[in-house]
């Protein structure tokens, strides 16, 4: 290398270390509405999400999720697809044989990200036991998709439900209400606290199991 070269060199370096510093940052991608076909395809992931709900048919869903699929529950466990069934499992257990369990999906606008895309919605569900007891609650959830081999697949998800405003929490404060007396909320509380816990802990082990 010349001295001659190695002067342009030692000029052109800064430049150029100056010139990617001042450089103002790429544009961060945006998001599309997707074709009518590719909201079409989510929305029969709606419809067969209800319908295995309906039937007590979970894998006429859970063909539909990737293989590696992900989620947290609206119960705040970790799940994949197969843990899932243990968790409609437990559902379908405290409905009852002759319980029924109805759920409607209303989704928000779709962003799709190219070959990525990120849907997000409530769901009204309305479960009866085989005892008559009645619930109606709504939970939020959102949905990363992934296009594979042509079709939109659901990669991972989240669930989130009302820690307080739900119907599961107002019937448990009814029960203490009874057992423990209008003078007993904050002993309620903690009992109710107490249980859900124990609730939990069980149903995690059965998860990991």
């Amino acid at each position: 290398m010349t001295i001659a070269t190695v002067a342009v060199v030692r000029t052109l370096v800064p430049v150029i270390l100056a010139l990617q510093l001042w450089a103002p940052p790429a544009a961060a991608q945006t998001f599309t509405s997707g074709t009518d076909a590719d909201n079409a395809e989510l929305r029969a992931l709606a419809r067969l999400f209800e319908d295995a709900v309906r039937q007590r048919d979970l894998k006429k869903f859970q063909n539909a999720l990737a293989p590696d699929f992900v989620a947290t529950l609206v119960t705040n466990e970790n799940a994949n697809r197969e843990s899932m069934a243990k968790f409609w499992d437990w559902v379908w257990g405290l409905i009852g044989r002759n319980g029924r369990w109805e759920t409607k999906v209303d989704p928000e606008a779709t962003r799709f990200f190219g070959d990525i895309a990120v849907a997000r919605g409530v769901t009204s569900d309305q479960i009866t036991t085989d005892k008559g007891r009645e619930y109606r609650y709504s939970w939020n959830w959102t949905l990363v998709l992934q296009k594979r081999d042509g079709r939109w697949t659901p990669v991972a998800g989240h669930g989130s439900l009302d820690p307080l405003g739900n119907p599961f929490v107002a019937a448990e404060k009814s029960w203490l209400e009874i057992l423990f007396g209008g003078g007993g909320a904050l002993a309620g509380l903690v009992v109710g606290a107490a249980v859900t816990g124990l609730v939990m802990r069980r149903r995690r082990g059965t998860t990991r199991a």
